[in-house]
Parts: structure tokens; sequence; C-alpha cells
């Protein structure tokens, strides 16, 4: 394997003051590069499915986006007796086997983390020290939309930091997505966080050679009168208020030349974004997790919520 089972061979090892372990860090890096990264996607991995899923669309992001690149951490509970103990060496190794070996077949470049304490505040901890760009974590789970849908640690971090988050279940809707093909589904209200959310997505987008086409949804709210669409006249309204409230999106989309389609849907927003996605070859879905304008009166990240309690699809979250 890429890591030595030693911690002497670690370039980093920290210990705490009863010169306990509670840091390990290295580099595993095949291509040498002079450039100071300006985009670090952080990948939890616990092992799980679901989180090594998370690292197949953290690493294709990282892999894809101009100097960018990529972090995988593993957080234990445990601690050595003595400062001679390799409890959590051996236990991060055991955890970060698959996602290692992944890896070394994608013949990726990344700094592997092992760590030790409560996991969302090692998290939180680390993407404020390191300055990380975006985390993508795994988000099974069971139950009603809530802690039990993302996982107490997922819940935590999304509620916690202000970069974007991409949430990923082990069952990935479409092995290929690991290749970066597929459509992204932006979900658009005309809120400074939905301008957000596609400008993330441009700039994903913008860092493929085969670039995605971009399916910008706008949603509004649902009323007997325009839902219908009996007459061309209402028809000629729905779009025209649609226009309106997407002026920025479309003027950042045709200044770019980006490949997008336009949508206008009225109604329940999950539903609407659910129908779009299966409709579509859809690889992930971009949204604003503060809650879509109308839609504000319920709790703000509902709709996020029950979408990825509903579908396969990794979903970015952009505050």
């Amino acid at each position: 394997m890429d890591v030595i089972a030693d911690q002497r061979g670690w370039e980093c090892v920290e210990r705490d003051p009863f010169g306990r372990i509670v840091g390990l860090t290295t580099r595993i890096r095949r291509q040498e590069t002079h450039s100071v990264p300006a985009y670090t996607v952080l990948a939890p991995v616990d092992g799980s499915r679901a989180s090594l899923a998370a690292l197949r669309v953290a690493a294709d992001i990282a892999g894809r986006l101009a100097e960018s690149s990529l972090d995988v951490l593993n957080v234990q509970t445990i601690l050595g007796c003595t400062g001679d103990d390799d409890d959590l060496l051996n236990a991060g190794l055991a955890d970060t086997e698959i996602a290692r070996q992944f890896l070394a077949g994608a013949d990726a470049s990344y700094r592997l983390r092992l760590a030790a304490g409560n996991p969302d505040e090692v998290i939180l901890t680390y993407i404020r020290e390191q300055k990380i760009a975006e985390v993508v974590m795994g988000a099974d789970g069971t139950g009603s939309v809530g802690c039990a849908l993302l996982g107490s640690v997922a819940l935590d971090v999304l509620g916690q930091v202000e970069i974007p988050v991409t949430l990923v279940k082990s069952r990935i809707h479409s092995p290929r997505f690991a290749q970066g093909t597929g459509d992204l589904l932006i979900a658009y209200d005309g809120s400074a966080g939905s301008l957000r959310a596609l400008h993330y997505g441009l700039r994903y987008a913008n860092g493929l050679n085969n670039a995605p086409r971009i399916h910008l949804l706008n949603l509004q709210a649902a009323n007997d009168g325009l839902s219908a669409g009996k007459n061309s006249g209402t028809r000629l309204s729905q779009r025209t208020t649609a226009l309106e409230a997407c002026d920025a999106a479309l003027r950042a989309l045709e200044t770019v030349r980006a490949d997008f389609e336009f949508h206008v849907a009225h109604g329940d927003p999950v539903e609407k974004i659910l129908q779009l996605a299966a409709s579509v070859d859809c690889c992930r879905i971009v949204m604003s997790s503060r809650g879509l304008g109308w839609f504000a009166a319920l709790m703000a990240r509902s709709i996020s919520w029950a979408v990825l309690y509903r579908t396969s699809i990794p979903i970015t979250l952009v505050k």
C-alpha cells in the first residue's frame, strides 16, 4: 500500500499532553505540482458504503476542477493508553483500506489524515484550519426527514459550515457519475442563495472537458389559475414571471455560453425537482440549503432534505 503502517513513516504525528497519538497526516502524491491548490475537497471516510460512495464523488470533483486537491479524513473515537500504542494508526488504516485502494487504482494524489476525537468536532475543525472549499459526505440513514436521514455528523457539519456540502448515498444514481458525465440540475427561485448555487454549478461545469448540460429549474408557488396553463395567455404569463425571476441566472449562463435548458414548474417543489431529475440524465442536484423563497414559512432545509430522502442522486447544498 501507499501508506506506511508505522507512525514513524508519517509526515506529521501529533500527540496530546500524555504523549498519546491524536493525529497522523501524510500526502500520497503521484504527480508533483508547484501550485498551491485553490480548491480543496474534503471526504470524511469511515469505511461505510455511503462514505466510500462519497469518496468517488469527491475524487471526481477534485480531479476535474483546476487547481484543486483532495483530502481524506478518518476520525476515531479511540486513543491508545500510552505513547507507544498504534491504536489510532491501525484502526484508521483499517477504515480507509478500501478508500486507499480505490484512489491508488485511480492514480489520485491526496492528503490522508487520521485523527482521534468527536467526529463532527474534528471534521469542523479540519474544515476551518485547512480552509476546505467543499466537503463531500455519505448521507445514508433511515426514518423520516431530519437527523435520522442525514446522520448526526453530516447534519452537524451541514448546519455549521458556509461552504458547499455534497451529500451522497451508498447507492449512487448512476455509475457513470464516476466519469463526470451526466447533467446538472440546479433549483433556482431568484434568491441570492440559489444564484450562488448556480455559480457553483458553472464552476464545476466549466472545469470539465465535456461540460454537462445545466438544467435550470425555476420553482414557483402553485396557483390554480397559473398552474392550469389552459390557454396561451396563462402560459405566456407563467413564462414572463419565470424569466423575470431568473434574469440574473440566465444572463450568467449566457455570458459563459453554457449549454443549458430552462424549466418552469408550479406546485410541490420536491415533486418537481424529482420529476425533472428522473426525466434527464442527471448526475447531481444543486440547490440552496436555506430553502426556496416562497417556501420559507417551513423549515429552511426541508426541501433539500426531502429531495435527498427520496432520491439516490448526489445533492450539493450551497449557502
